[in-house]
């Protein structure tokens, strides 16, 4: 993230305000506080819009700290005029990305309260331009990223396959497609418990299971075991905090989804006073 683009977005010329406000230069401080309790993101990047700008900043709770209301996360020192420059700016980067962190633990704490050894993972369905930030949210949170684009993984859907003449013709490729690639799993995403079974036995390594109710997801993870066949079992497509402990409970040993990424920002509450 380039902190002085989002200086120079906010702040293209001056602060007109402060300009014609003739503020004593005499330091001031600026504090940012949570509203609410939450999983701390990007205070890091909030302190470096105050350096840029040239004040002294202090880092009181780093991402991924859980912080309580009114618990200070940063805090920086400069004159009246430097501080209103960075204020919406460092106020932004924390409460978008604060909210996906904190959202992300709740995901969390809900699939893991159900099953100790699970992964939750974000998709790449983040607002675009925010990638770098989004995942750092995640990570903050406690989750993981999902792919981190087209280049590090073997994600096969059913638009890849339907173009190979279906299913069946996929799954007697498998076998090719794990020797062209050894070092990576494949992964392959269905629609049904008899699609999962297919794959499964034709020998991939993880199935996506998509929009499957977790009744579906338990099917499929009993009949695998049945079978002794070490497939994980990866769930998506409506996961969320209210669900996830449902999913794991049902057997899925990976939850794929992007409802972390949309949703209200946190609130911090800000003020300004002399030193």
């Amino acid at each position: 993230m380039e902190i002085a683009a989002l200086l120079r977005e906010d702040v293209p010329y001056m602060d007109l305000t402060s300009s014609v406000l003739d503020f004593d230069p005499a330091d001031s401080e600026i504090q940012f506080r949570p509203k609410e309790p939450l999983t701390v993101c990007c205070s890091e990047e909030a302190s470096a819009v105050f350096d840029l700008l040239g004040a002294e900043t202090t880092i009181h709770a780093a991402s991924g700290s859980h912080v309580d209301p009114e618990s200070p996360v940063l805090s920086a020192r400069g004159t009246p005029e430097q501080l209103h420059k960075g204020w919406k700016a460092a106020q932004n980067l924390l409460e978008h990305f604060s909210a996906i962190a904190t959202r992300t633990t709740s995901m969390v704490e809900h699939a893991v309260g159900a099953r100790k050894n699970i992964e939750v993972c974000g998709t790449r369905k983040h607002l675009p331009g925010t990638k770098q930030l989004s995942l750092k949210a995640l990570c903050a949170g406690g989750g993981f990223p999902h792919r981190l684009g087209l280049s590090d993984s073997i994600l096969i859907f059913s638009n890849h396959y339907d173009l190979l003449g279906g299913l069946k013709t996929l799954c007697g490729m498998l076998p090719q497609i794990r020797k062209r690639c050894p070092e990576k799993k494949v992964t392959v995403e269905v629609e049904s418990v008899g699609d999962a079974l297919m794959v499964a036995e034709a020998g991939t390594d993880i199935i996506q299971l998509d929009k499957l109710p977790p009744s579906s997801v338990h099917e499929v993870s009993t009949t695998l075991k049945s079978k002794n066949l070490g497939t994980i079992i990866a769930a998506a497509g409506g996961i969320n905090a209210d669900n996830a402990a449902d999913y794991a409970e049902a057997g899925a040993d990976v939850l794929v989804s992007s409802w972390m990424y949309s949703g209200r920002p946190s609130d911090y509450r800000v003020t300004i006073r002399k030193t």
